[in-house]
């Protein structure tokens, strides 16, 4: 994956202790290099203090080979990219770890992509992980597993269509209607305060827009939501 290698950094940038609001240990390190024909610096995130022992191992190990497999597909799109970028301009890949929640026993982040292998303009991707690290079998939530039944759609979109008509012109370059779709299902993340929708480029609006996002207060869906997690809202 590395030939050509210059340079390898490995850095640890987060440490945080376990708590007792629910909060777990989290380490993330990065790791950078370059090549002749590519340049990567790519963050892996790891987790402590679960009780599920055997769940914080299989996550770990889950975050760490997306983030490798991640890395040698970049490596064989560069090679091929070097055969048509300009002298001196190399393909390249950045991978960082979001932390948007980790309190309440629930875990919430973004591992974003960002590539460019040539052309105007790179691409940026978000991978979602929400966890409920308490229950009985932790796996990465869809949205609709959030909620007491379906009519959290209706529910969700009438929210979100009010923010567009509240703020015309923010959203004015809208191509079309939000509306929650089946990626939507994991298009999405948690804070302390706010359920995140998010659309990415080019399915709402042009690139230049970026991601588009509707903050949801939790206290607003609070009685849409199942019993175990009403409270996200309530220690928001």
């Amino acid at each position: 994956m590395r030939d050509g290698l210059i340079s390898v950094v490995l850095v640890v940038a987060l440490i945080s202790a376990c708590s007792n609001d629910g909060s777990y240990g989290t380490e993330i390190t990065s790791d950078e290099f370059e090549t002749d024909y590519s340049s990567v610096y790519a963050e892996t995130v790891s987790f402590s203090g679960f009780e599920n022992k055997d769940y914080e191992s299989e996550l770990n190990i889950s975050i760490e080979n997306d983030v490798n497999a991640a890395v040698n597909e970049f490596d064989a799109l560069a090679r091929e990219a070097a055969e048509i970028l300009p002298e001196g301009v190399k393909a390249t890949m950045m991978i960082t770890q979001s932390i948007k929640r980790n309190s309440s026993g629930f875990i919430s982040l973004i591992e974003e992509h960002y590539i460019y292998s040539g052309g105007a303009h790179g691409n940026t991707s978000w991978y979602p992980r929400n966890i409920d690290v308490l229950s009985a079998e932790p796996h990465n939530l869809a949205l609709s597993e959030l909620f007491a039944d379906e009519s959290y759609r209706e529910e969700i979109e009438r929210i979100i269509n009010e923010k567009v008509e509240e703020e015309p012109e923010k959203y004015s370059e809208l191509w079309e209607q939000p509306s929650l779709t089946e990626e939507s299902e994991n298009n999405y993340y948690i804070t302390d305060e706010d359920l995140v929708i998010f659309f990415p480029p080019y399915t709402l609006s042009y690139y230049a827009k970026g991601f588009i996002e509707f903050n949801i207060r939790l206290t607003e869906i609070e009685g849409i939501l199942k019993e175990e997690y009403k409270k996200l809202a309530i220690m928001g």
